[in-house]
């Protein structure tokens, strides 16, 4: 009978060198199932990733592993490999083979080879299949080619549970669907898979997902489809609590004025009852004295009760707005007349990408996603468009923009937040408007460097678009990269509010899909076209 897990942490404590605690006493086990690991940004999935593997030891608690388990860590590749088959990590096996059908094996090759015969069949049949040629020297590799040969050596491995540490990082749509074809192959081979990520569409295709959550892990038993399901419910429940605790808030605080009122009425009725003379003089003299009593009584009760229904709705409020994070623009006074040319291209040959000129213009508010496959020029283009590199040939022109790379160069990470933004602005309402994009006083002032991803590039997106002259245009290049999911979604918000036009490179189709788009610049077998969105 087949063991019921492939690996399982006992009790693990996972604590990094600077004495920060990850996890506690965390028990888990993984088998020959497809499991997805999500989590903000320094959470601790990569952490947790290589504990699994062996790669680094816990703190406290064991762990049990009853298979072979291939680790495939973030941006993977050796620039200094000699061969493709190096990069992805087989260039022993596969030399261990080619010695054996020449007759020339050693002792040591048989255990490198394992039960991997038809190995190199395998691995010419991967890198055709990624699109990849076989010539290509390891030094002219792009980042997702890279990381395809990563991919490609951990699903030629002699593995029984795979950890992938972002793996759709830098890939294009094409070699997303082969990472999810080899996905499938090797779960139907009956190994498990470790997925750590932030790409919906992958997450989509796990048969659970983990939450790294308060120093353990939350548990879903699907998908990224049912994590979004579930976590619309809990939003939708706290907003309904936070409701109820605004309504009892004003019903309570209306039951105290009517007390109040109540007995300011009474309070008159003995005080014209003592003028007029009514009662016996020994409960005239004791109603003043017990009516302060009464009323010193009832405001402290009252100032209770108010603190408490201020309480409930801080509480209900706080827990509504954590897991509503819907971060916006400022209002700027930007406007574009539908009839106002956004970008126009005329016989437009960048440097590197398509040869074919491109004549088009787009007019008005426009929103615009560049598309196509790793390597087509999509990131030349927009520096073209941004002014940053001369064409070969023809001319770009539109409205004034502002172009934010994908390492965020606008921002020094040895400053604060708060010091890349000119004097001239009113600190008041600067401190507002980063509010607004969810950028609190801490965060503000916290060196750059120390500020996770998502709150890095809200950051740069406030201060592109504030330290003037204020842009039309706002250009992004592949800015989901190395975010977490609260960061994307909370970056989809933010751009949601945006009221010029926006130019975006981009892989990530769920994140264009929440972009409103207008256009969309594709390239299609060497040529850039052009069409509504």
């Amino acid at each position: 009978m087949a063991h019921p897990y492939l690996a399982a942490l006992h009790g693990v404590d996972i604590i990094l060198p600077d004495g920060r605690i990850l996890f506690t006493d965390l028990h888990e086990s993984f088998g020959a199932e497809t499991v997805g690991l999500i989590g903000h940004n320094g959470s601790g999935k990569s952490t947790l990733g290589r504990v699994l593997a062996g790669e680094l030891e816990p703190a406290a608690g064991r762990i049990e592993r009853l298979g072979r388990i291939h680790y495939v860590e973030q941006q993977a590749g050796a620039t200094s490999a000699r061969s493709l088959a190096e990069v992805a990590g087989l260039d022993a096996p596969l030399a261990a083979l080619r010695r054996l059908a020449a007759g020339d094996a050693r002792d040591e090759d048989f255990d490198i080879i394992g039960d991997r015969w038809d190995l190199e069949a395998r691995w010419d049949a991967m890198v055709a299949g990624a699109g990849l040629d076989a010539r290509l020297a390891p030094q002219a590799l792009s980042g997702g080619q890279h990381t395809l040969l990563a991919l490609i050596g951990a699903f030629c491995s002699d593995a029984d549970l795979l950890v992938l540490d972002e793996p759709g990082n830098h890939l294009d749509a094409g070699n997303r669907a082969f990472l999810l074809d080899q996905m499938r192959a090797w779960r139907q081979a009956g190994r498990g898979l470790l997925l750590i990520s932030h790409d919906r569409d992958l997450l989509d295709h796990v048969e659970r997902t983990l939450e790294v959550h308060a120093g353990g892990l939350r548990r879903y038993g699907g998908g990224w489809s049912l994590v979004a399901e579930q976590r619309d419910a809990e939003l939708a429940a706290a907003g309904a609590k936070l409701e109820r605790a605004r309504t009892e808030r004003r019903q309570g605080e209306q039951k105290m004025r009517d007390q109040a009122e109540r007995a300011a009425r009474r309070s008159a009725r003995g005080a014209r009852a003592k003028a007029d003379g009514g009662m016996p003089k020994i409960v005239l003299n004791a109603l003043p004295q017990r009516a302060e009593q009464t009323d010193g009584a009832r405001a402290e009760r009252h100032a209770r009760e108010r603190q408490a229904l201020r309480d409930d709705v801080a509480n209900a409020f706080a827990t509504f707005d954590a897991l509503h994070q819907q971060p916006v623009f400022p209002q700027l006074d930007i406007a574009i007349p539908p009839g106002q040319t956004a970008l126009a291209f005329d016989g437009l040959v960048a440097r590197h990408g398509p040869r074919q000129p491109l004549d088009w213009r787009v007019q008005g508010p426009a929103r615009i996603a560049i598309a196509g496959p790793n390597g087509c020029g999509k990131s030349t283009l927009l520096r073209t468009i941004a002014g940053e590199i001369a064409p070969t040939s023809g001319t770009v022109h539109g409205l004034p923009g502002v172009l934010l790379d994908q390492h965020l160069k606008i921002l020094d990470p040895a400053r604060s937040l708060l010091d890349h933004f000119p004097t001239s602005h009113d600190a008041g309402r600067l401190r507002q408007m980063l509010a607004l994009a969810g950028l609190g006083p801490d965060r503000i002032r916290s060196l750059c460097g120390d500020l996770s991803g998502g709150e890095r590039m809200r950051g740069a997106l406030l201060l592109a678009v504030l330290r003037g002259p204020t842009p039309k245009l706002l250009m992004l290049d592949e800015p989901t990269n190395h975010l977490d999911l609260a960061s994307v979604e909370a970056l989809e918000a933010m751009l949601a509010s945006w009221p010029g036009a926006l130019v975006v490179v981009s892989h990530d189709g769920r994140f264009l899909e929440k972009l409103a788009l207008t256009h969309r610049l594709e390239w299609a077998v060497g040529d850039w076209q052009a069409r509504e969105a």
